[in-house]
């Protein structure tokens, strides 16, 4: 079996995907805060971006799966060449870990354990924020050289994704933090401007995967020279 690669249709596509479930998901609160119907038959959760275990948490774990997908085939790929292929492996492990965080919501469990321990407030009310914010500090230091040396092309793509969902992942939860704490908890939450926060939260982290998926499937297509992948039942053979 063959499969063609065309990334700039699938960043269209993707693009379009996550502007669908925007607009679904603001469709919803407008539903909730000015006509005061939260259920609308069970839409409303289905599509909210706040809400575990729907429509688009399936689609962000499945965005992010598939991130680590292409970059374990670039690191089998860079690996087969006898190029250096640990970076990507590495790469490929951590947005395994993502995806799997984004369905079963890790963070949030070391969140109360960390936030009694330090006694945190403001910014880093969310604690979660502080282990994986040191996390991100000590990849960037070890993945540095790996980045210089990528193709300028890529180097701008891939800090282009990171700032993209780190804005969103780190940079609007540390201000719902601020204001979950300015109310009093996350019981005070429901509110149309906390649904502002987490909106623009949940789509930069979409929009930044969007254009790293982009950039993968750029590199697989211009730096390897593949513009097919073939699927093949031999034992020793996947690309």
């Amino acid at each position: 079996m063959k499969i063609e690669i065309y990334p700039r249709k699938i960043l269209i596509l993707l693009l379009y995907l996550i502007l669908f479930l925007l607009f679904a998901n603001i469709t919803g609160i407008i539903s909730k805060f000015y006509f005061n119907h939260g259920q609308v038959y069970g839409l409303v959760p289905l599509f909210d971006f706040n809400t575990e275990a729907n429509i688009p948490t399936f689609y962000s774990s499945l965005a992010l799966i598939s991130c680590s997908i292409l970059l374990a085939f670039i690191f089998l790929a860079h690996k087969r060449q006898g190029s250096s292929y640990k970076p990507w492996r590495g790469l490929s492990i951590i947005f395994l870990f993502l995806s799997i965080d984004e369905i079963a919501t890790i963070h949030e469990w070391v969140n109360d354990p960390i936030q009694q321990l330090l006694n945190t407030s403001g910014l880093l009310y969310f604690a979660w924020i502080i282990p994986y914010g040191l996390a991100l500090l000590l990849l960037l230091g070890i993945y540095l050289k790996f980045l210089i040396n990528l193709p300028k092309k890529f180097l701008h793509l891939f800090i282009i994704s990171g700032v993209i969902f780190i804005s969103g992942a780190i940079g609007i939860e540390s201000f719902c933090g601020w204001y979950c704490e300015l109310l009093g908890g996350i019981h005070g939450l429901d509110n149309l401007l906390y649904s502002v926060f987490y909106t623009g939260e949940e789509f930069l982290e979409m929009l930044g995967i969007v254009f790293f998926i982009y950039t993968l499937l750029s590199y697989i297509v211009t730096e390897l020279n593949y513009s097919t992948i073939s699927i093949t039942n031999k034992e020793k053979s996947i690309i």
